[in-house]
């Protein structure tokens, strides 16, 4: 579009040519008058429009007019070169020119001010076309300013993303592709950037001064990542350039204020940068290793280096006994850092977990039912968090001999735990294994099952045996099965609000011919014990099938048992065996956690999920859309593969032996006289340390004495259920430990106390406590604040920080008194930010500054100022001293 005709007519009138029909008006040729037209038409007249180039043609072209009204746009050149003669003929005898201002009125068709400065006229001339779209689009103002003037120049010359994006994200796009502009534009958006955003635009107009500004943006995340260290005072050469930049303008900020400012920028910077900040932060990284102190630098949750230091100091700490608190490990999580070292991050974890464990006082009791319910809340989770360690060692080549040392501790810890527990076991096998409130594997259905159908004679049950799945083991495919958002399956809390699984013994020897023997029969099985691989290989389908069909319990039921080689279909015919109605009992073995510990595959460290377990969870599933009851236990659990120095020695069984006359245990072996319930009698030694085993490496030992062998879980599931409860210590740093009782009850424990935030979204479906009672009695009078603690919750307090006279101060109302506070303390804030503070409506906030403004005008002071933001808030920004009018 062209703009041509406009300026022509507004030069005419500025001619006096629109009310003669005769005379020439002589132009200077400029910006806009590039297509002319070949007349222009006014009221009185219709000018002929030429552009002559030399003195000859411009005489030609009077001559043939004849008087007749005519235009001529002459360059500048040949207008100093006229002759007198032809301008005082001309209207007002001279050469007529446009002023930018003139120019961008009848573009922008709205008056304009306060385009002085060169470089913004230029720039104005440059986009002259662009202003005119620009505005076209927006709501047409009164009068353009220089405020507005300079923000379209800013929208059309370099584009809207300055006015729009955040200083964050301006700051590392530039970073990335450095800004190539010419001087005007520079200087144009160094103008615009402290309007449009505030104090961060400071500290980018000041970056961007220079003309090639990739280092001055660079310094700001450098010196910004260590100025965000919490410490009151850091050296000089922390701030760089900033220190003697901050006084003066573009920045212009006191060094607290800016301090703050590049702090908030720098947080959303290294957000936006991603992977790029790297550099930047190595670089930080080596100025805070020369001029910071060790200690100073770890309270940094941007610099790498002081992650890595505050993980070593941490892992030294665990190393040396000391526990780990959750809030260091929260720390960690949330440091700039902490994405870019997931796997040291895990190691800290679970030796964070491991360390609060052993800083628990350790339970001295020598009852079965308390040792074995302490399991299950403490050591099993123990055991699991050890796991975890040593998995997140397998993908990490740090902390490995700090992590050595707390597992060693775990080791013995647990050590004394079992030998404790075996003790208990060679005091009496046999009243052990039948104690009250504890259920042995072969009284399972006489003391879980039989309830239910005396309750319910028609239900289903599906029984299901994850062969050699160790309570740790369970606990984590438990939280797996609950987690499901779409068919959570999981313990439903008992009475007292506790999701726990039912204190279950497998019997001794822990293997698999005599535990699941146990299970099928309902007795202990008095048949010789049989070698895992024969049992495996040759009388597994035979014997437990048949041992199944033998069960007393079960007379006058339909049943049907799954073994590991009737799941080869994917688990089809199980599947329909439990949508079977006339199938009143459904037992399925999953194999899968009994292969996986008898691999020889000691140098992984394997995970097993319940999704990548055949038929397991789909049956789960199906089982409880119809109706059945699910029951879900173990045959045996196993001790995990630690070292091959713990081999003791050769034998058929990894964890128990035969013993001759007079022979002593192996170290790690205890003798424990089981009778007649385990096997052939005969003298047998049972293993009792973690990880001890005859024989060769495997990923997981069974036969021993051990709590991870013999406590099995033993567990109701249910839809909507949720994952059993981690005991405190799983989150918090140190606990009370209430060692239970040998006649409590797991189900009569006391209630558990709140979970930590880490654990609160876990416990979204447990049912609500009745509510108590209301009493009658006499209110207690509402405790007032100390005084001495106001200061810290309202800023009114803090007004002799202002340095009024005690007259001025007089004058203030505490809200008054509380902004001027708040302004000084931070420098700036905006509307939004005091209303919230002063618990005040924004638009009541705005009446009260403006009275504020009021009471100090009468008493000869100003102390803030004000600014419109871009946004359309407001930003205070408070005065160091007060300036007398």
């Amino acid at each position: 579009m062209t703009h041509a005709p406009l300026l022509l007519r507004r030069l005419v009138e500025l001619a006096g040519g629109a009310e003669r029909e005769t005379g020439y008006v002589l132009v200077l040729d400029g910006e806009g008058l590039e297509d002319l037209p070949s007349e222009l038409t006014t009221q009185k007249a219709r000018y002929t429009v030429a552009r002559p180039t030399t003195e000859l043609g411009l005489r030609h072209l009077l001559w043939k007019a004849d008087g007749a009204p005519m235009i001529l746009v002459v360059a500048e050149e040949l207008a100093r070169r006229l002759p007198p003669d032809l301008v005082r003929r001309a209207h007002n005898e001279r050469v007529h020119a446009l002023s930018v201002n003139d120019v961008l009125e009848v573009i922008l068709g709205v008056r304009v001010v306060g385009a002085e400065s060169r470089n913004l006229q230029a720039l104005a001339l440059e986009h002259v076309n662009a202003l005119g779209e620009a505005m076209a689009r927006r709501t047409l103002p009164t009068v353009v300013d220089r405020k507005l003037l300079t923000e379209l120049l800013v929208d059309v010359s370099v584009g809207e993303q300055v006015r729009t994006r955040s200083p964050a994200d301006l700051l590392a796009g530039w970073i990335k592709l450095e800004p190539r502009w010419s001087p005007d534009v520079r200087a144009l958006v160094c103008e615009a950037l402290p309007t449009m955003h505030g104090d961060e635009g400071r500290l980018l107009a000041w970056a961007l001064e220079r003309p090639d500004p990739r280092e001055r943006l660079s310094l700001l995340v450098v010196h910004g990542a260590l100025l965000a260290i919490d410490a009151e005072e850091l050296p000089r050469q922390v701030w760089g350039e900033l220190w003697d930049a901050a006084p003066r303008p573009p920045i212009a900020l006191d060094h607290q204020v800016l301090r703050r400012t590049l702090s908030r920028l720098l947080d959303d910077t290294l957000t936006a940068l991603g992977d790029a900040a790297a550099p930047l932060l190595a670089q930080a990284d080596r100025i805070g290793r020369e001029v910071l102190t060790p200690k100073a630098l770890q309270t940094s949750r941007v610099l790498p280096l002081a992650f890595a230091d505050r993980c070593h100091a941490l892992a030294q700490q665990a190393a040396r006994g000391a526990p780990i608190s959750a809030a260091e490990i929260q720390w960690l999580t949330t440091h700039r850092a902490a994405p870019m070292h997931k796997a040291e991050l895990s190691v800290l974890e679970a030796m964070a977990r491991v360390s609060r464990y052993l800083d628990r006082p350790m339970t001295t009791e020598d009852d079965i039912l308390a040792q074995v319910t302490s399991y299950q809340r403490d050591g099993a989770w123990a055991d699991l968090a050890a796991a975890q360690l040593r998995r997140a060692l397998a993908g990490s080549g740090r902390h490995h001999a700090e992590a050595a040392k707390v597992l060693m501790a775990w080791r013995a810890r647990r050590d004394a735990e079992n030998r404790r527990f075996g003790a208990s076991l060679a005091a009496g096998y046999e009243a052990a294994l039948h104690t009250s409130g504890l259920t042995p594997l072969h009284r399972l259905w006489r003391r879980e099952v039989a309830p239910l159908w005396r309750q319910t004679p028609e239900a289903g049950v599906f029984l299901v045996v994850l062969d050699g799945c160790s309570y740790p083991v369970f606990l984590e495919l438990l939280d797996e099965l609950a987690q499901d958002s779409a068919f959570p399956i999981g313990i439903r809390p008992d009475a007292a609000g506790h999701v726990i699984g039912v204190p279950a013994l497998a019997p001794l020897p822990t293997v698999t011919s005599h535990a699941r023997g146990a299970i099928f029969l309902g007795e202990l099985p008095q048949d010789p014990l049989v070698a895992e691989t024969v049992f495996r290989d040759q009388d597994e389908a035979k014997t437990d099938k048949a041992r199944f069909n033998q069960n007393e319990a079960l007379a006058g039921r339909t049943r049907r048992l799954f073994l590991k080689g009737d799941l080869a279909d994917g688990g089809v015919a199980l599947l329909a065996a439990l949508d079977d109605p006339t199938i009143n009992v459904v037992g399925a073995v999953f194999n899968a956690v009994d292969d996986q510990i008898g691999s020889s595959n000691t140098g992984a460290m394997v995970r097993l999920a319940a999704r990548e377990i055949t038929a397991f969870r789909p049956s789960l599933q199906r089982a409880l859309q119809a109706k059945r009851s699910v029951l879900v236990t173990a045959d045996h659990g196993h001790s995990p593969y630690i070292d091959k120095q713990l081999r003791v020695g050769a034998g058929a069984a990894p964890r128990f032996l035969p013993l001759a006359a007079h022979e002593p245990a192996p170290e790690g072996f205890m003798e424990i006289d089981v009778g007649g319930l385990g096997g052939t009698p005969g003298r047998r030694a049972f293993a009792w340390r973690v990880g001890v085993y005859l024989g060769s490496p495997q990923v997981g030992f069974h036969g021993g004495c051990a709590l991870e062998e013999m406590v099995v879980p033993l567990a109701w599931l249910c839809r909507d259920g949720l994952q059993a409860d981690e005991p405190d210590w799983w989150f918090a740093q140190r606990v009370a430990v209430e060692t239970p009782k040998a006649a409590t009850s797991p189900q009569k424990a006391p209630p558990p106390q709140a979970p930590p935030p880490q654990a609160a979204h876990r416990r979204r479906r447990r049912h609500r406590p009745a509510r108590r009672a209301r009493c009658h009695r006499r209110r207690r009078p509402r405790r007032r604040r100390p005084r001495r603690l106001r200061a810290l919750f309202e800023p009114a307090t803090r007004a002799s920080r202002l340095a009024l006279p005690e007259e001025v101060l007089a004058r203030l109302s505490e809200d008054e008194k509380a902004a001027l506070v708040l302004l000084c303390e931070n420098g700036s804030a905006r509307a939004s930010e005091l209303a919230a503070r002063l618990k005040k409506n924004p638009g009541r906030l705005i009446g009260l500054m403006v009275q504020l403004r009021r009471t100090l005008h009468t008493l000869n002071l100003t102390l803030f100022t004000d600014e419109l933001l871009p946004d359309g808030e407001t930003l205070y920004r408070y005065q160091p001293e007060a300036s007398r009018k």
